[in-house]
């Protein structure tokens, strides 16, 4: 299985070809601003999807990885990231399967309260009205 560095290495390369040719190009003044709109939007897309099933730290790291095309400051949180990244999971694998599991089921639980308590405080500065019969039901008042 590849690592979190090559997996994302080498997606960033491709990237960074196209866009060092479109800055060469005749649009070439739009490469920055669309860089970083699209980097800053792969990178919210990325941290949404951390907790879901699926590609969640990788689109996180790619989006970072867009920004470090124009942004030194990514390029080496992107650095700092991946090796992070890639040192946890050599540690979690290393570790005995009840250890594995009981911080699954902590990460899920934490997941969780996050999930509530940000939908709480919409629904308290009044967001989420929809859900008013729901927590008038838990006995919950604005």
């Amino acid at each position: 299985m590849p690592s979190m560095r090559e997996m994302v290495s080498e997606r960033i390369e491709r990237i960074g070809d196209t866009h060092v040719r479109a800055k060469d190009g005749r649009y070439g003044f739009l490469v920055r601003p669309l860089t970083l709109a699209l980097g800053w939007t792969v990178l919210i897309v990325g941290l949404v999807t951390i907790p879901l099933p699926g590609q969640g730290w990788l689109t996180t790291f790619l989006g970072v990885g867009i920004l470090s095309l124009e942004q030194k400051w990514a390029k080496n949180l992107l650095v700092r990231g991946v090796h992070l990244y890639d040192r946890f999971f050599e540690w979690f694998h290393r570790q005995r399967q009840s250890v594995r599991i009981t911080l699954v089921i902590l990460l899920i639980v934490v997941i969780w309260v996050v999930f509530i308590a940000l939908t709480y405080g919409a629904w308290r500065a009044g967001t989420l009205d929809f859900l008013t019969p729901y927590a008038n039901r838990l006995g919950l008042v604005r």
